[in-house]
């Protein structure tokens, strides 16, 4: 038996058969003609490859579509293809030269200092794997599987995990790769648990007799003896129990032991997350992430950005929604938007990109109050770190509104607006910004605890201030309870504090009474707060 430590990055736990996965190499028989007609093929190629992109675009769930759509852009990147195009002409074949066009490209991207950027390397790297295999003639049906089993490689590409399906998948193990890259994100959408960052030797060993993953605590075990197979499969079977009876509880407001009403929200990037967040019980969405609309890399027009709104207002069935605007920087980024910071989470990002520029931030809030005439739709600023930031923010929603009303179009003109504490700041100057006129206040936790501790969010060697009592933000989150007390104004919290149990809680005694996290968390608080009495002295 041999067991292996990585990093979680889908959770869950699996036992059975192995797989290894092996991405091609380098063709042996290449025949390189002229430039001119190896330009050709490689056009030919590309073709093919955004066709075989779109059919796994389709395939795909949710916010998962954006990944492939970002693929098929990658493959029209001008500075790609001009990295292609001067090995063609000085007599390389199509296809060595997208292998090595790739692995320059991608390495320029690893070496970003934003790991949102970096971790797009490997879907640079799948994209132009497509094309290389087209131009040698390789088969890229998915990989048959005879029986479910875990699949084991260096690393896995968004493709791989498509192509299988869930159905043939039980889970992954690699020994690169990220929570954070898109084949983890995928991973997490299909609930298929995900091992990352192994290291290359478990790869060498015999695996025969099959393997337990357990995602939960990032750990792979070859060869499992008895005891940790019966441990296992206890587990796996108290886990599927435990699933069963947290469904039961997604009918029906939550309320604790003394009768307060405690308001779970969802977390969503997405009408598919929306759809799925209700079925799961949620009372409406209380963070729709409008970036990932941009993932792809361009900027949705007015109108592409109302119906998506619509959409998710539609998916929620008459529940409220709260959408965050764009909080571009840090670690998302957008080409030709975002710019190299040496400290991108202290830079140009949230309300600041918004307000660096006017016309794109104007045309979003005009689909947004649009949308906010269909439905009940409220908006969220992110990065308010004073009452000035507020005001310039409702500036150019004043401005929205004037253009609105100059085109004779439909808007809602009491719609309320709000602002994400995230930083200390806000926290401390909570009462002012209330003053100046903002409606409802979300804590984001996850920039909080960061900007609290100086404890760099997307840097695992932190975690430990992320999963902790954090007693200093909860003093800040107490700030902001007595100002919108005061004011009248209701908080929700969100971030990784809202979906941990022991967190919610701490939170509901300081008088928090909404909450919104994922989807697949949401049972679990609920299931915790209705057995407690917030008016009991805390356990501890």
């Amino acid at each position: 038996m041999q067991v292996y430590q990585g990093a979680k990055a889908s959770p869950g736990l699996v036992m059975g058969p192995v797989r290894r996965l092996r991405h091609s190499g380098p063709g042996l028989e290449r025949v390189v003609q002229t430039p001119g007609r190896e330009q050709a093929l490689l056009n030919a190629a590309v073709v093919l490859a955004k066709d075989e992109l779109r059919l796994l675009e389709e395939a795909a769930e949710g916010t998962d579509k954006d990944i492939f759509l970002f693929q098929q852009v990658m493959l029209d990147d001008p500075g790609l293809n001009r990295e292609i195009a001067s090995y063609i002409a000085a007599g390389a074949g199509a296809a060595p030269a997208v292998e090595r066009a790739a692995q320059l490209y991608a390495g320029r991207i690893e070496a970003a200092e934003d790991e949102y950027i970096r971790q797009r390397a490997a879907d640079v790297l799948d994209a132009c794997r497509r094309v290389v295999n087209i131009l040698d003639g390789r088969p890229r049906t998915p990989l048959r599987l005879e029986t479910p089993c875990i699949l084991v490689s260096e690393c896995i590409y968004p493709s791989d995990i498509v192509s299988i399906g869930r159905g043939m998948l039980l889970g992954v193990a690699c020994a690169e790769g990220s929570e954070q890259s898109h084949a983890s994100i995928i991973a997490r959408t299909m609930g298929i648990p995900a091992v990352v960052q192994l290291g290359d030797d478990f790869l060498n060993e015999n695996c025969a007799g099959g393997a337990v993953l357990d995602a939960d605590n990032g750990r792979l075990i070859l060869e499992p003896d008895e005891t940790v197979r019966k441990d296992a499969q206890r587990r796996i079977v108290g886990s599927s129990i435990l699933k069963k009876r947290l469904a039961a509880l997604g009918a029906g407001p939550c309320r604790t032991r003394d009768s307060a009403h405690v308001a779970l929200l969802a977390s969503c990037s997405g009408p598919e997350d929306v759809e799925l967040a209700m079925q799961a019980g949620a009372e409406g969405v209380g963070l729709l992430r409008s970036e990932f609309s941009i993932m792809a890399g361009r900027i949705p027009s007015e109108e592409e950005q109302y119906y998506f709104y619509l959409s998710c207002l539609q998916a929620a069935g008459g529940k409220p929604v709260t959408v965050r605007t764009f909080d571009i920087g840090a670690d998302k980024s957008v080409p030709g938007l975002t710019e190299d910071s040496p400290n991108p989470a202290l830079g140009m990002r949230g309300l600041r990109m918004s307000l660096a520029h006017p016309q794109m931030f104007e045309e979003q809030l005009c689909a947004l109050l649009r949308a906010g005439a269909r439905g009940p739709l409220r908006v969220s600023i992110p990065m308010v770190s004073c009452p000035e930031d507020w005001l310039r923010a409702m500036e150019h929603v004043e401005r929205a509104r004037r253009s609105l009303r100059r085109r004779g179009l439909v808007f809602n003109e009491e719609m309320e607006f709000g602002c994400m504490v995230e930083t200390p700041s806000a926290a401390l100057l909570a009462g002012d910004i209330l003053a100046a006129g903002c409606k409802f206040l979300m804590v984001g936790t996850n920039d909080l605890v960061q900007y609290t501790y100086a404890a760099d969010r997307l840097d695992g060697r932190f975690s430990d201030y992320f999963s902790s009592r954090s007693p200093a933000v909860h003093r800040l989150v107490g700030l902001v309870i007595d100002a919108a007390g005061e004011a009248g104004a209701p908080v929700c919290i969100c971030g990784v504090h809202a979906g941990s149990p022991n967190q919610v809680v701490r939170y509901a005694r300081q008088g928090v009474r909404c909450f919104s996290t994922e989807a697949a968390s949401l049972l679990q608080v609920k299931a915790r707060l209705l057995e407690e009495d917030l008016t009991a002295p805390a356990a501890d």
